[in-house]
């Protein structure tokens, strides 16, 4: 038994196990010989490996292999079955997913203007709650960042910022292993890490252009602006204050309010600077378009990861990029395909497998384009379909 990558799978391969979903959903049972077509279906989905059997692969020309295919139709009805309603099961996850996320939003609005201006207590662990139960849907068909990035539009508000960067920052505290408490703490100081702007001048918040450097500089107060709020009310743990003064602090000292370095800075707020990051950038503002994921990505790569914590970058990285394993893209040169494989050393640059069948590696693309100047022109991806 040997384990494969989906995109090697070759007809004529058997499996050795079950392929499953990541609900536990046997996609192709064990024993099944593969055809063409059962691996276009299998691309599909997010499932990046499969175990095969050693040293057997079948003839499929020969009146054996048609019997036994004839056979085995029966087994794997559910993966046609599965494919023909993925895009209706998509669409009602995300609209569940959109109706919760919008109520989240409005109750985090009302609590915080109730709180600040009708002198009502800050819930602030019933907002947590519901931010949390948005969670399980990353559980299902469709990961949280292709919702998220189905959702931002041009007239995302800070509240919804706030919930983006509290679901990003449990999805990295996951990735690394942090324990349950420490994944919830992470997800209150992404809920709340921007509570400062409120606090703001709403003409010098909602200007739509290049901020002028005093009103740049008004800005950067909403970091203690935010702490100072949340200090007032006695249920708000250190991390979570901690993360509204330093999310934008970075590792080699460049961040503000105070300039702070590597374990100055609370290990939380580490976290929520990489999770607000990634997620303003993918946002549409009216000042410019969102930027593709992988572009982000490229952001964090050429930004210099000195300026992150070193574990949290790259992990994050790596499984972001890994998440759109699969995804249908746009290149720069117009053309469309998937992403069939991440580079590991290079995230912001996978493979990609376009509609004529052409391998394209963006990482030697971009070698090339360097080496090559004249003849050669880098190819990047535009746009996440």
């Amino acid at each position: 038994m040997r384990q494969i990558p989906i995109t090697a799978l070759t007809p004529g391969m058997v499996t050795a196990e079950d392929i499953v979903s990541y609900d536990n959903e046997t996609i192709v049972p064990k024993g099944i010989i593969l055809t063409e077509n059962i691996i276009s279906r299998l691309e599909g989905y997010s499932i990046y490996y499969a175990q095969i059997e050693d040293n057997l692969v079948v003839d499929l020309s020969t009146p054996m292999a048609n019997f036994a295919l004839l056979n085995q139709d029966a087994a794997i009805a559910n993966l046609y079955e599965a494919d023909q309603s993925v895009d209706t099961l998509a669409r009602r996850q995300f609209q569940r997913f959109f109706q919760e996320f919008s109520q989240c939003a409005e109750h985090y609005k009302n609590n915080l203007m109730n709180a600040l201006y009708r002198n009502e207590p800050f819930r602030a662990n019933e907002l947590l709650k519901e931010a949390l139960a948005l969670l399980r849907q990353d559980k299902q068909d469709i990961s949280l960042f292709d919702m998220l990035l189905n959702m931002h539009n041009i007239e995302d508000s800070v509240y919804d910022h706030c919930i983006d960067v509290a679901l990003i920052s449990n999805v990295l505290a996951r990735w690394l292993h942090f324990s349950e408490a420490d994944q919830m703490m992470a997800t209150a100081c992404g809920l709340f890490h921007d509570v400062g702007k409120f606090m703001l001048p709403a003409g010098v918040l909602r200007k739509p252009g290049k901020l002028t450097p005093d009103e740049f500089e008004i800005i950067k107060t909403h970091t203690t602006e935010g702490f100072h709020l949340l200090g007032r009310y006695s249920n708000i743990p250190e991390p979570v204050k901690n993360a509204a003064l330093m999310h934008h602090e970075k590792c080699d000292g460049s961040g503000y309010p105070y300039g702070l370095k590597g374990d100055e800075i609370d290990r939380f707020s580490k976290i929520v600077t990489i999770a607000d990051i990634f997620d303003a950038m993918t946002s549409e503002r009216v000042y410019r378009a969102a930027m593709c994921p992988f572009s982000v990505i490229k952001y964090f790569e050429d930004d210099g990861i000195q300026k992150y914590e070193i574990k949290y970058i790259l992990t994050f990285l790596e499984n972001v990029s890994n998440s759109y394993l699969n995804h249908r893209v746009t290149l720069s040169n117009g053309m469309e395909g998937n992403v069939i494989f991440i580079n590991p050393n290079n995230y912001s640059k996978p493979v990609v497998r376009t509609e004529n069948d052409e391998i394209i590696d963006l990482q030697q693309s971009y070698y090339n384009s360097i080496l090559q100047l004249s003849s050669r022109k880098n190819i990047s991806i535009e746009s996440i379909i």
